[in-house]
């Protein structure tokens, strides 16, 4: 089970996760704090990771994601993740997102600057 805090800044909701966060935990952030999303939203995974998440629960996630998040013009997502296998995993689910056709641009990074710059841009 992960921790999991919401904290905002300016208009980015950033999602703190220490720990190995489960598809029921994803679910459950996006279904209770996607509608507090003003413009972007930050995975931030330095302290965590996605565990052991599949193809189908990605999708689940994507579906979810695209229903309780309020559409803001040039709203973006960003995931930061410093361990390689999370990267790779994170990386998979933007691709997935653009090939699903979300309104938004995801990406991943390895480092909250950069994530947080590119959600600035």
């Amino acid at each position: 089970m992960a921790a999991v805090t919401i904290q905002k800044q300016n208009d980015i909701m950033i999602i703190n996760v220490c720990g190995r966060l489960s598809f029921d935990e994803i679910a459950d952030t996006i279904k209770y704090h996607y509608d507090m999303v003003t413009c972007h939203v930050l995975w931030n995974f330095s302290r965590g990771n996605v565990g052991d998440i599949t193809t189908e629960q990605f999708k689940q996630i994507l579906a979810l994601a695209k229903e309780y998040r309020p559409f803001c013009e040039g709203g973006k997502t960003a995931y930061v993740s410093t361990i390689d296998s999370n990267f790779g995993m994170t990386r998979m689910f933007s691709t997935m997102a653009e090939i699903a056709g979300l309104p938004y641009p995801y990406k991943a990074f390895r480092s909250f600057e950069e994530a947080v710059d590119w959600l600035r841009e």
